[in-house]
Parts: C-alpha cells; sequence; structure tokens
C-alpha cells in the first residue's frame, strides 16, 4: 500500500552475514539487536527505478550506529509502510506541525504532504539546545526570540512554504523555553482556538502531553505520533500497548497496539501514565 506520513518502517541487515559485518564496522564487540526498530518515514521520492525514503535519526546505540556506519548499495531489509496515518486536517483550518527533537521526520513528510494539497501549515520546533536541531537553518531568516512570528528560517520545511517557530531549552536558538511554551506564546498573538486550527504532535512522550493538554484547553483538536517499543511491528507480539478511553470498555480504558492502531491517535483517547514520564 502506499505510504503516508505518520507510519513508520523497521530496517534491519538483509542477511545475517550483513549484520555480522555491519556491526564489526561499527565495533568488533557489538551485535545486532534480535528486535528491528522503528522509524518514521521522513520523506519519500518514486521514480521509474523505485522509491527512496528519507529516514532521520540520531546515533545513540548498536542499531543506529549500524545504520550510520551503512554505504552506498550497501543491502537492507525494509519492513513497511506500517501503522496507521496522520487524518488530513479539515478545510479552512490553519494546521499546527508540533515538534520535539527527533519527534521532527513524520511532520516533515506530512509538510510535504501537505503542501502538495495547497494547504498551509506552521511548525514549532524545540529541542534541549541549538546543536541538537538536525535542521538547515537559514542566517539571513533568524528564528524569532519572542515567538510571535514564524520565518522560513529551516530549509528542509521552507522548500514546502512552512514557516517555524524555533525554541531551545536553554535559549540558544529562537526562543528560551519549551515548544508549548513558544507555542502558547505564538497563540496569544494569533487567536489559535477550535474554529480555525488543528494540531499534530510528534517528539518526547512528556512533550506531547503537554502539547496535547495545551491543545485540549484550547479545544483545538490534536493528534499525536506515539513511540512505543516494538517487537513486530505488525500486531503479532502485543507489546507496544497505548492506553486510550474507550466508552464500550467496562473500565472506561483498555490497551490499544502502537504499532497497527497507532502509531497516530487522537489526543482526547491517550491515557498519560505518568509513572513512565
Amino acid at each position: 500500500r502506499p505510504a503516508r506520513p505518520g507510519q513508520f518502517v523497521q530496517p534491519a541487515p538483509a542477511t545475517a552475514d550483513d549484520a555480522v559485518s555491519a556491526m564489526h564496522a561499527v565495533s568488533a564487540s557489538a551485535t545486532m539487536p534480535l528486535l528491528p526498530r522503528a522509524f518514521s518515514i521522513g520523506g519519500l521520492r518514486r521514480d521509474a527505478d523505485g522509491c527512496a525514503l528519507d529516514i532521520i535519526y540520531r546515533v545513540v546505540g548498536v542499531a543506529t550506529g549500524w545504520m550510520a556506519a551503512l554505504r552506498p548499495g550497501d543491502p537492507v531489509t525494509i519492513l513497511g509502510p506500517l501503522g496507521q496515518a496522520f487524518p488530513q486536517p479539515p478545510p479552512a483550518q490553519q494546521t499546527l506541525l508540533i515538534m520535539g527533537g527527533v519527534g521532527m521526520p513524520p511532520l516533515l513528510y506530512f509538510a510535504e504532504e501537505l503542501h502538495a494539497r495547497k494547504r498551509s501549515a506552521i511548525g514549532f520546533f524545540g529541542a534541549q539546545t541549538g546543536e541538537l536541531i538536525p535542521l538547515t537553518l537559514d542566517p539571513k531568516t533568524p528564528a524569532a526570540p519572542d515567538a510571535t512570528s514564524a520565518t522560513r528560517c529551516a530549509a528542509e520545511f521552507a522548500r514546502y512554504d512552512v514557516p517555524l517557530v524555533i525554541s531551545t531549552d536553554d535559549g540558544s536558538c529562537g526562543f528560551a523555553g519549551n515548544v508549548v511554551q513558544a507555542l502558547a506564546a505564538y497563540a496569544r498573538h494569533h487567536e489559535l482556538h477550535a474554529a480555525n486550527a488543528c494540531a499534530y504532535v510528534c517528539g518526547p512522550e512528556r512533550m506531547m502531553q503537554a502539547a496535547a493538554g495545551w491543545c485540549a484547553d484550547a479545544e483545538i483538536t490534536c493528534y499525536l505520533c506515539m513511540e512505543r517499543p516494538m517487537a513486530c511491528g505488525m500486531g503479532t507480539c502485543q507489546s507496544c500497548i497505548v492506553t486510550v478511553r474507550d466508552e464500550n470498555a467496562a473500565s472506561g480504558t483498555r490497551y490499544a497496539l502502537c504499532c497497527t492502531e497507532g502509531p497516530v491517535f487522537a489526543a482526547d483517547r491517550v491515557v498519560w501514565d505518568d509513572a513512565i514520564l
């Protein structure tokens, strides 16, 4: 089936021999994790020879170390597209793309789709520090430090006519504060509310909870691209659970599988577990 923003793929070595060779390239003592890792699709291009996927990641362990060591022509297997995609925003509403850290890829892909549909969007990107912003920033259009306006400050989003409000926890780039604080500052100057906005969020879980809470207070429809460790990616292992509200369940809640019913969920359905945040 055709891939869409919000869905994910699972890359892995093509063969066991490839896995051994790749791990030695990373470290002589490294071993590839038994389970594959899920990565949101950050972009997709098709031509007569096939298609190319963009996977944007930060090297944090053996699996991402293997990916960083790949060279053009190295064989890999790709399982996907998996999961549910972002629903389209209602007509005539402003689309808010709210991103934290490595939560940027699915919303970059969504920006591409919205642009193709001639729909406008504004992005809000937050990171701990400017050094962790995975974007090509334009020094001629710097991020506004007061978060009252969005600028086309990042090449990756500017190509889709999406201006950004950038925030960093340490104030080293753009607004000094987290991305939800930047969103709130912007909203105070632009009267974002239920009648004119729809939000899409991906990033650390604590950030997504805060963004969902802000959207609930503003009565803005909000969708979250959730993340869970996934063993199979197809609903077989039943391990990637997200607690959701369900009026048909005796308790009023139930477990949903992030890999099949998600990873995109309506924010008002998610029950947050503060113990794991």
